[in-house]
């Protein structure tokens, strides 16, 4: 006589995916995004602003150090146009200066390089009087659209601040 066997099938069939599958393709997921993400992330323009934020920071330092220098010679209070020149020395040479604070000058690259210590990576110009400094790289886009600058114009007056703007990159 023949036995046979029969294999009777649970009627408790349970159907998806148990956890462990789950956390496994959670993470699989996970490591694909980190790896790809960057490539499609660009932070170029924040890292581009944060840069302008130094330079920024370095011109208002600096424009506060050579007012603080003007109070003590006691020409803060004198336009760049009267003669003679009002100037701070410096170790190396002479500063003219408009109610105590630096001027956007015609040699404006060696004026400023003297005052800021800035990457030659940058660009320093004078355009109608406004200090313009912007990454070299980008000097189609800063002139195009005027992002990605920092600017510095002269105090107007007495006791008035020069205006520093950042212009923020996009």
């Amino acid at each position: 006589m023949k036995s046979t066997m029969k294999f009777r099938q649970s009627k408790n069939i349970t159907q998806g995916f148990t956890l462990i599958e789950l956390i496994v393709v959670i993470v699989i997921l996970g490591i694909l995004a980190a790896t790809v993400a960057p490539k499609y992330i660009d932070l170029t323009a924040d890292a581009h602003t944060a840069t302008l934020e130094a330079v920024k920071g370095s011109l208002e330092g600096a424009s506060v150090l050579v007012y603080s220098k003007s109070i003590v010679a006691g020409n803060q209070n004198v336009s760049s146009g009267t003669t003679p020149t009002p100037t701070i020395e410096l170790p190396d040479g002479a500063l003219i200066i408009n109610y105590g604070y630096p001027i956007v000058a015609n040699d404006t690259e060696t004026y400023w390089r003297r005052l800021i210590d800035i990457s030659t990576e940058f660009t320093i110009t004078n355009i109608n009087g406004v200090l313009l400094i912007y990454p070299k790289e980008l000097e189609d886009t800063v002139l195009s659209t005027g992002t990605c600058a920092v600017t510095y114009i002269n105090s107007t007056g007495e006791n008035e601040k020069p205006t520093i703007t950042l212009f923020e990159c996009e």
